[in-house]
């Protein structure tokens, strides 16, 4: 999918960088539980056969990349998570087959997540794959400016600040700043960005009565923002600022 090239800029690269070892993170504490739960249910059943120490194996590694994860973020540790869940995946559905042959009722249940989760850690891995270098190198002080600019932005009270404004359905808020608009998305993927005055304007999508609505084409995926009654006139007055 082709994105927006303003995101190309270096202040976005670095907000992506942020934000991507957050998430990476984020899955980092998942690929824990997630082990946890395989390496007691490998040990459980190796009551039965020898041959269920692969799930324990596979446990430990994904247990391993979990905390790998926490410990220094990568592209690298997201792709090991990828390598790992595939490998639940395919021992899941070995055992699906082999039991259905044996003449238990087929059960896609343990087959969904892994498939599924293993498909957006690979889609992932490839969309980022351009900030791969800069995710492990960015530096501290980056990290830190710009989780306490998150901090300002979530803190701030939307009916005391005229250039703050916050996105419907969605936990996302906007500091409208002179020349370039920055989102902050408190989601899984921790998505951040600043988008210039013009990039705004031409991502307008639809402007009715009280309603605003902008589409972005993030390095991820595509984004919808729709901004409602309490920040039209905000987000109005801002575009409008620039002659628009």
């Amino acid at each position: 999918m082709k994105y927006d090239p303003w995101f190309d800029s270096d202040e976005n690269k670095v907000l992506m960088a942020v934000s991507t070892r957050r998430m990476i993170k984020n899955l980092g504490i998942g690929g824990i539980v997630w082990g946890a739960i395989n390496i007691v249910l490998g040990v459980g059943a190796m009551q039965e056969t020898l041959i269920n120490v692969g799930l324990l194996i596979l446990g430990i590694l994904m247990l391993g990349a979990g905390v790998q994860a926490l410990l220094k973020p990568s592209l690298g540790i997201l792709l090991a998570e990828t390598i790992v869940t595939a490998l639940l995946f395919l021992w899941n559905l070995a055992v699906t087959v082999l039991n259905t042959l044996a003449g238990a009722e087929f059960d896609p249940a343990g087959l969904v997540i892994p498939l599924l989760v293993a498909v957006s850690l690979v889609q992932s891995y490839k969309k980022l794959n351009h900030i791969r270098d800069l995710i492990p190198t960015v530096s501290s002080q980056d990290i830190r400016a710009t989780k306490r600019a998150w901090d300002s932005i979530k803190k701030k009270k939307l009916k005391q600040e005229p250039l703050v404004v916050k996105a419907s359905g969605s936990n996302c808020r906007v500091q409208l700043m002179p020349d370039q608009a920055f989102f902050v998305h408190w989601d899984f993927f921790m998505r951040a960005f600043v988008v210039p005055r013009d990039a705004m304007v031409a991502a307008l999508a639809r402007s009715d009565v009280k309603k605003l609505t902008f589409n972005f084409k993030h390095p991820l995926n595509k984004i919808r923002y729709t901004f409602n009654r309490k920040n039209y006139d905000k987000l109005k007055a801002w575009l409008a600022a620039s002659g628009n």
